[in-house]
């Protein structure tokens, strides 16, 4: 694998060229934010009809579980043919149930907003990993495509097989099948997602023959014809012709849209990379490219079966172990890691800011490190003080001439004034025997009541001497 593939993307327009309401919408959410029961805190993909979240759910007994939610754009929420379509997607993959298909929890509304809960797959779509590969030049390896290619085959396989509670065949085609709908996770596995415009029998009122990339459609599909499971199987083809000769396979010409190039669907021979037994490789290739349905794979099925017995000849076999192992070591680390990070940041936003408290003068901040914490509309939220109890030092007003300073607790007031009161009667020739003094009320306090005891003292002292000198 070349760094060709991921060098030419599905191209971003710009912001001028998209719908402002579009661009309203890429801004509108503040992360992290609720939506419903789940808590979104990163963005995660977007298109013309969604936008898509990484978010967390609380479960039972304390627990929380990571999932993706899919919400509309608010322009389309209200619209009828969009709520059939979301509901016909939640319909669809809840029948399904496969390791190669992601799955569906709930389809909810929030207000104005409508969005569809799913499983979360750590890990990328296959876009951004050709696109991680192409920055960091490594080469993406032949066999782990052909397994990859395969898983979606089996996931495609079930999905067409599908039957209804009756036994009844539902004719379950997927209409979009492309890198970015192909979810590669870091165990290894590899699902199938978005099922949107998957057609189960028919949508009343939705017409899907248009929707889906036009650089993955069948020229059937580009033309507006009616689609069978050979229609999907031509998808697969284009991924797999793009995996072995790392560029995108429709080019459209000079004044033409790729749609038009699609409906042509002109298909260049691959280029030789070597490979053993390569034109049986390639004629794989070409027989799930064909034009002519009738000359194409029948099912996902068949060409699955040929694209693993050339694997097992040609000994390129791969194991979902091996797959995820490579993924990890090239790509894992700093992801998962940085995805860790925000889990952890969300979960102390739930818990709620603690404060710490600092000396007078400096700004208390908050555990997380921010000095205020914002909510999700970015109000200051003031934090939450842990009030530590402590004696009050309380300075009542001396009388002119005493120096200031801080009062005692009762207990050693008492003991001082006791002692002043010893040491005055010992001056005048009394005993130093302790007096016992009845206890004060707390209110009664400071240096101003201190000083009218010691004067009852003096007093008492010289009538006493008065009346042993009369005796």
């Amino acid at each position: 694998m070349t760094a060709a593939l991921a060098a030419q993307p599905t191209p971003t327009p710009p912001p001028s060229a998209v719908p402002s309401s579009r661009r309203k919408q890429r801004a509108s959410r503040r992360l992290p934010c609720k939506l419903g029961p789940y808590t979104l805190f990163e963005r995660i993909g977007y298109g013309g009809m969604a936008n898509v979240y990484l978010a967390r759910q609380k479960i039972e007994r304390g627990g929380h579980r990571l999932c993706v939610i899919k919400e509309v754009l608010p322009e389309l929420a209200h619209d009828a043919r969009m709520a059939e379509m979301l509901a016909e997607e939640a319909r669809i993959t809840s029948l399904l149930r496969h390791k190669n298909v992601v799955e569906v929890h709930e389809i909810g509304r929030d207000g104005e907003s409508v969005y569809l809960a799913m499983e979360y797959v750590e890990g990328f779509d296959l876009r951004e990993l050709l696109r991680r590969a192409a920055a960091a030049q490594v080469p993406f390896p032949v066999a782990y495509s052909l397994m990859l290619v395969g898983d979606v085959l089996r996931g495609l396989d079930s999905a067409h097989r599908w039957k209804d509670e009756a036994g009844a065949p539902l004719g379950i085609v997927h209409r979009d099948v492309s890198p970015a709908n192909v979810l590669v996770s870091f165990e290894g596995e590899v699902k199938l997602c978005d099922f949107g415009i998957a057609q189960a029998g028919t949508v009343s009122g939705v017409d899907t023959a248009f929707q889906g990339k036009a650089g993955y459609m069948s020229p059937e599909q580009a033309r507006g014809e009616a689609l069978t499971a050979t229609s999907d199987v031509f998808a697969v083809g284009i991924i797999l012709w793009e995996l072995l000769a790392g560029r995108r396979l429709y080019k459209a010409q000079p004044g033409e849209t790729l749609l038009q190039a699609s409906r042509r669907a002109e298909i260049p021979e691959l280029p030789s990379r070597g490979l053993p037994e390569e034109d049986e490789l390639f004629g794989i290739v070409r027989r799930a490219l064909a034009t002519e349905t009738d000359e194409r794979y029948p099912t996902a099925a068949a060409m699955l079966r040929d694209l693993e017995a050339y694997a097992a000849k040609t000994r390129m076999l791969a194991s979902s172990i091996q797959f995820g192992a490579w993924l990890t070591q090239h790509f894992g680390k700093e992801v998962i890691s940085e995805r860790r990070g925000r889990q952890r940041a969300i979960e102390a936003i739930e818990r709620g800011p603690v404060a710490v408290i600092t000396p007078i003068g400096k700004r208390a901040r908050p555990a997380n490190g921010n000095a205020v914490e914002k909510n999700a509309n970015h109000t200051p939220t003031p934090p939450t003080q842990r009030v530590v109890p402590r004696k009050e030092s309380v300075v009542e007003a001396p009388p002119s001439g005493v120096r200031q300073t801080r009062s005692l607790d009762p207990a050693e007031r008492e003991k001082r004034l006791a002692k002043k009161r010893r040491k005055a009667l010992k001056a005048q020739g009394q005993s130093s025997a302790p007096v016992k003094v009845a206890p004060r009320e707390a209110s009664e306090g400071g240096y101003a009541g201190a000083i009218l005891l010691l004067a009852a003292a003096m007093v008492a002292g010289l009538v006493m001497l008065q009346l042993t000198a009369g005796g």
